[in-house]
């Protein structure tokens, strides 16, 4: 992939110079980053920036919209500055985001409403654990299944396992609508504008002419169907969200508007908005149906290229998409793994290494974990599980464990997790994308790629080639690559294929994968022991759960306590502690009400069953 050092070669930034360098932004969870390419893809500069995380309350982790923008033109000002150019130079602007983090804002003044609520906020689980047990839920899911066995459609079967949760837009939405009184009356008069970061950076650099996000980031937010390639106007009629406050949908390659000259000297266009991921596989040049690519960044995610349709899954892999061009739109499966780069950190932080460039080291130091287990669930456990009540920690400990066997236990979970992500892609995958992504090497990329120890782990579980690029960067260069094709430096796909550059090859050590694939099945008996955990505590010593947040019955949490996030301390501050009573009532309804709960469902399939069958067969 493109190479990301310094260059060698100062620019000469004359006035005549021609403007023949991308700007790319990088816009993470954790970091801002933006690069300058010259045409064969050469970092000319790059400035960086860290993203404040604000958590006013447990639940609750969001972004300053004031901070950010001010953010967003300093790392860009700095970037083109220290590629000694002016803003004259650059042709084009890319933007690449991270998705599920939105805000809303005035549609008359423009003025944003609340913070930026982040893909971590669990504010809405109530709604969420709420929603999926109502029996609307399980209408749809009965609905889905039947209509999957009938007609064959890939969208029904995805219909037929849909549960909501907390990493998607549309109950953290729901939740504002219904909890912010100042967005509940604009929306009630249409005056609220709804984007996730892509879409608001571009209504600013717009100066409030173009309200639009592109397909990729769309289809982050759960309230969009990949199916049709539009907003669900199911869901969003079901959970009241008014249609009348989402963006226009465009491709992800176009014309996006043009950044004014007062913000970095000179008038820059925008040539391409995408989400990170999908940037990330083009980065890694995974234009064909098939590829595969693995992100090892603060998550994980494991992203195929599905080619022209959208993928249906039962075990968590889910139907988004890359990008739009003018080649057509590029439809992904997404597995993912919340826990993975924060896995890193907190060992750093309670002290097992001073610096994670040193855990390969600490792990190969010793011959194996000798029976220890890490299980990496802080956030719980996604695909293919999919369990959110599931708790993280170590098993099998003894008094002559060390401090390398529980490093090598971390790492070695990591691995088990995308061997995880993978299997259940291959399960899923038709004959044709089977085939082909078995040919096709794997493709790394992100911080936590830059471990060997993993790397080499990881080919061997999969028993596949893995290749880590040069720079590890792959978003901001993907989303270069097709910033360039926006301003027609390249005119196809194909044309970025011999700017990739390919810095290290791990080849799968087949002597060792039974070994591995043995120690795999220990492991996931470990994790056996570690679902469910929230859910199924016990309610001694006045100590209860629910979901995953903690209540404490003789007293109330401190509303801004920010200790550990894996345990999510309940508080009656503004209306959440709403939302929790009344998934108390609803779980006592449910538990109480069951047999007429069942009742229900079961007379209105009857009757579904009936009216299609007369519709059928007359």
């Amino acid at each position: 992939m493109g190479a990301s050092e310094q260059s060698n070669q100062t620019p000469d930034p004359t006035p005549g110079q021609e403007a023949c360098y991308i700007a790319s932004l990088d816009l993470g969870t954790t970091t801002l980053r933006c690069f300058i390419y010259d045409k064969a893809m050469r970092v000319c500069g790059r400035a960086e920036e860290k993203v404040t995380l604000l958590y006013p309350s447990p639940e609750r982790v969001e972004m300053d919209p004031n901070e950010l923008w001010e953010k967003f033109v300093k790392v860009i000002n700095a970037a083109i500055s220290s590629a000694g150019l002016t803003a004259g130079n650059i042709r084009c602007l890319g933007l690449s985001t991270q998705r599920a983090t939105f805000i809303t804002w005035d549609r008359r003044t423009g003025e944003t409403l609340h913070n930026f609520i982040t893909w971590k906020d669990i504010r809405a689980d109530a709604l969420v654990t709420q929603w999926n047990a109502s029996w609307k839920m399980k209408g749809i899911r009965f609905v889905g299944s039947l209509l999957y066995k009938i007609l064959r459609k890939k969208r029904y079967m995805a219909a037929s396992v849909l549960r909501f949760m907390n990493i998607q837009v549309n109950m953290r939405l729901k939740w504002v609508l219904e909890n912010n009184e100042r967005v509940k009356r604009l929306a009630r008069e249409g005056n609220v504008m709804f984007g996730t970061i892509d879409c608001w950076l571009i209504y600013k650099l717009s100066e409030g002419k173009i309200h639009a996000t592109d397909y990729s980031n769309a289809s982050g937010t759960a309230l969009y169907d990949p199916f049709i390639e539009d907003w669900n106007s199911f869901f969003l009629s079901l959970l009241a969200i008014p249609r009348n406050i989402f963006p226009e949908l465009r491709n992800s390659v176009g014309d996006w508007g043009i950044c004014p000259a007062k913000l970095f000297g000179a008038p820059i266009p925008i040539t391409v908005v995408v989400s990170d991921q999908g940037a990330s596989l083009c980065g890694s040049c995974g234009f064909k149906r098939g590829d595969v690519k693995i992100t090892l960044g603060t998550g994980a995610f494991l992203n195929v290229n599905t080619g022209s349709d959208a993928h249906a899954s039962v075990k968590g892999i889910y139907p988004v998409h890359g990008w739009k061009d003018m080649e057509g739109l590029v439809h992904m499966a997404e597995a993912s793994s919340n826990d993975n780069g924060t896995v890193i950190e907190w060992g750093q932080m309670i002290g097992l290494y001073d610096s994670p460039s040193v855990t390969a080291d600490l792990a190969v130091s010793v011959q194996d974990s000798k029976g220890v287990y890490f299980i990496p669930a802080f956030q719980g456990i996604q695909a293919p599980l999919s369990d959110a009540n599931a708790t993280g920690g170590f098993l099998g400990l003894s008094a002559d464990t060390s401090k390398a066997h529980l490093v090598r236990a971390m790492l070695e979970s990591l691995a088990f997790r995308i061997y995880q992500m993978y299997s259940a892609m291959l399960k899923e995958a038709d004959y044709e994308l089977l085939s082909l992504s078995k040919r096709l090497p794997l493709r790394v990329d992100g911080g936590v790629a830059q471990n060997d120890f993993l790397l080499q782990m990881i080919a061997t579980l999969t028993g596949k080639t893995l290749e880590r690029p040069k720079s590890i960067d792959v978003s901001a260069l993907g989303c270069a690559f097709l910033a360039g094709m926006g301003a027609g430096i390249w005119k196809s796909r194909d044309e970025l294929i011999p700017l990739r550059q390919v810095g290290r090859t791990f080849e799968p050590q087949m002597d060792q994968q039974p070994k591995l694939l043995g120690q795999m099945k220990e492991w996931e008996r470990a994790l056996q022991r570690f679902t469910k955990w929230h859910n199924n505590s016990s309610s001694e010593n006045g100590v209860k759960y629910e979901g995953r947040k903690l209540a404490v019955d003789s007293g109330e949490a401190d509303p801004c306590y920010k200790g550990d996030r894996s345990r999510h301390f309940s508080s009656e501050c503004n209306a959440s502690i709403l939302h929790q009573e009344k998934s108390q009532e609803d779980g006592f309804f449910l538990l109480h009400g069951g047999i007429k709960n069942r009742c229900s469902v079961f007379v209105c399939s009857a009757l579904f069953i009936f009216f299609l069958s007369l519709v059928l067969y007359g």
